[in-house]
Order: structure tokens, then sequence, then C-alpha cells
């Protein structure tokens, strides 16, 4: 989603920022959270392709797990919430606010160490393992032809 950031003073003169994005309207869902949490609701609106009907859900779960599998088990986008916007000639996700979890997410800067390579919602290999947990592999993973979840591609 395109986004701006806002800075100013708050009443003590102290520099602030106000991150804001257009409003989504429709229905609001949480696909994924950093800490484990996969909707595994089957309703909604579906595709056809080669490997079958596949719900369009199942394409933002396949997306978490493709990031897993293509940066070699280090990092996972998860957090995934927004809308299902159906209204053009194809569906669309309009996603917000995600997380990145990394494997050794902290980072050497200087002398100081960063806790969250990605930020405060980087819950490191505990995010990761959560996800792995709950996922189960859909009809898009395998399209994709995803290994299930902890196991490593040939």
């Amino acid at each position: 989603l395109k986004c701006s950031v806002y800075e100013y003073e708050n009443s003590s003169g102290v520099p602030c920022g106000l991150l804001v994005e257009k409003y989504l309207s429709g229905k609001f869902t949480k696909y994924n959270g950093n800490n484990g949490y996969v909707d595994g609701t089957r309703d909604g609106a579906s595709i056809e392709l080669a490997v079958g009907e596949v719900k369009l859900t199942d394409f933002v779960q396949a997306f978490s797990h493709w990031v897993y599998e293509i940066s070699d088990h280090k990092l996972l986008v998860c957090d995934l919430q927004g809308i299902l916007d159906l209204e053009g000639r194809r569906p669309v996700f309009r996603l917000t606010d995600p997380a990145i979890c990394s494997k050794g997410r902290k980072e050497q800067c200087g002398s100081s160490s960063k806790k969250h390579r990605y930020g405060k919602t980087d819950l490191g290999m505990k995010g990761i393992r959560n996800f792995c947990r709950k996922h189960v592999c859909n009809d898009v993973c395998k399209a994709l032809s995803l290994p299930p979840m902890g196991k490593r591609k040939t």
C-alpha cells in the first residue's frame, strides 16, 4: 500500500513521526501472524488453476511459505492482514503492516547491537518456528513445488 510519513513536534518539542496509509475498504482479515497464528478459514472466493479449484486466501499462506523457502529458511514474511479486493479484473490482496521474522536477527552496528533487525515484530526463530508448526501446505504451495515446512527442497 502507498503510505506517507508525517513528521511533527509534540507539545514538548520532541520530533515525532506518523505513518499514514490509504483506508482499506472491505472486510479486514488477519491471514497469519508473527506469533504462529494461521487463519484456517477455507471459505470465500476461489480460482480455477491447473491443480484444481484454489481458495484465494491460500495464496497469502503460500506467499509466507515461499519467502521462507526462497530465503533458504532465513526469513519469513508474516503478520499478513488486509482486504481481498474483488472489484477489478483480477482479485488483489491489499495487505498492511507485515512483519519479517529473521534467523540470526541480531545485527551488529559498531559497538551497539540491535535486537530486532526488522523492527520490534521480528520475533526471530521463535516466530519462524511458530509459523512452521501451524502452516498446512495447500494447493498453491504444491503448485509452487514447495516442500513441507521444515524440510529443505532438494
